[in-house]
């Protein structure tokens, strides 16, 4: 009884440290979108209609830190950030989840993250990642794929397309447009 009743309190130690900020908002009439977020992997997907749906988590284990999903309209413009502490302890982990009308630019920054953007782009699409992959698939627009140390992989680009990687592989395919 001694045994479970310390595995209990454990496993609820450990539950109870645990901090959350999530998101769970839809916006009307945006045709660009920005997003800085730490920590956390960014899946961008074209949906039909005029409406961007954002739904985000964002985890952290060190109840003294906090951390906050903000998010302002500026114009037709969606900016989605996540504050956070100058300096992090702990385990920190989160999952962005945007869906939106498909001729929508999309940027994004990203640290400790990867990016997964599918259909979407008018004229610009700019993926960053200091240590992630990035996923491009049916961009409309010119693309621009930097990161540290991850790989970038862009099919189906109707637009010019630069890209960089310090440590990490590259594959482009279907890039209809100049490549740098």
């Amino acid at each position: 009884k001694l045994l479970f009743l310390i595995s209990a309190l454990a496993v609820f130690s450990l539950l109870a440290s645990a901090q959350e900020a999530k998101i769970d908002e839809t916006f009307e009439n945006i045709t660009n979108i920005e997003v800085d977020v730490i920590f956390s992997n960014v899946n961008i997907e074209a949906t039909d209609g005029n409406t961007v749906s954002v739904k985000g988590l964002i985890e952290w284990s060190n109840a003294k830190q906090d951390f906050e999903i903000i998010t302002e309209v500026r114009g037709t413009t969606l900016h989605i950030e996540v504050d956070h502490p100058r300096n992090v302890k702990g385990n920190t982990s989160g999952n962005f989840d945007i869906k939106l009308p498909a001729l929508t630019d999309v940027k994004v920054n990203t640290i400790s993250g990867n990016v997964n953007a599918v259909g979407v782009g008018q004229q610009s699409i700019k993926l960053n990642s200091i240590s992630g992959n990035l996923n491009g698939e049916k961009l409309t627009g010119d693309v621009k794929a930097t990161t540290i140390s991850g790989n970038i992989y862009l099919s189906g680009i109707n637009g010019h397309v630069k890209t960089s990687s310090i440590s990490g592989n590259l594959k482009l395919v279907d890039v209809d447009g100049n490549l740098k």
